[in-house]
C-alpha cells in the first residue's frame, strides 16, 4: 500500500505546467514523466500554509539516509534548469526527485535508479525560508 503524500497547490500547478512542456518538448525520458505525473495525481493538494513543514515540497532540503550504503546526504528538490547532483540539487524529473516529493521525514521511499531499486529514509526536512 502507498504511503498518503501531499503536495502544495502551488507546487501542483507548476509541475502540472512543467509536465505539459515536458510532453509536449520530449525533452525528458516518458518514464520519468509518466512517474511524476503519477505521483501528483494521487497527492492530496493543500494549501500553502496549512501543509506541515515535514513535507517535501519543491526547493525544500531533505536529509536522507541510502539505507543500501548507509550513506547519508542533503539533496534540494528542484526544477530542471536548477539541478546539479554535484551541488545536492535534485531534479523534479528525476526518478528520484519524483519519489522523494510529498513525503514527509520519517518515510522510507523507493525508486528505480540506473542500478536498480534504490531506497532511502528522509530523515529531515528543511524549508528555504528555514536555511540561514
Amino acid at each position: 500500500m502507498e504511503q498518503n503524500i501531499n503536495i502544495t497547490e502551488q507546487d501542483y500547478i507548476s509541475l502540472c505546467e512543467l509536465l505539459k512542456t515536458e510532453k509536449f518538448l520530449h525533452t525528458t525520458e516518458k518514464r520519468n514523466v509518466d512517474f511524476l505525473g503519477s505521483e501528483i495525481k494521487r497527492a492530496k493538494k493543500i494549501k500553502g500554509k496549512r501543509i506541515k513543514t515535514d513535507f517535501v515540497r519543491m526547493n525544500s532540503l531533505a536529509e536522507v539516509l541510502d539505507l543500501d550504503t548507509n550513506r547519508e546526504m542533503k539533496v534540494r528538490l528542484v526544477y530542471p534548469k536548477d539541478a546539479d547532483f554535484k551541488k545536492g540539487n535534485i531534479s523534479i524529473l528525476s526518478m528520484f526527485g519524483s519519489a522523494l516529493l510529498g513525503y514527509k521525514a520519517g518515510s522510507t521511499i523507493s525508486f528505480n535508479a540506473p542500478r536498480g531499486v534504490k531506497k532511502v529514509k528522509i530523515k529531515n526536512v528543511i524549508y528555504p525560508e528555514e536555511v540561514h
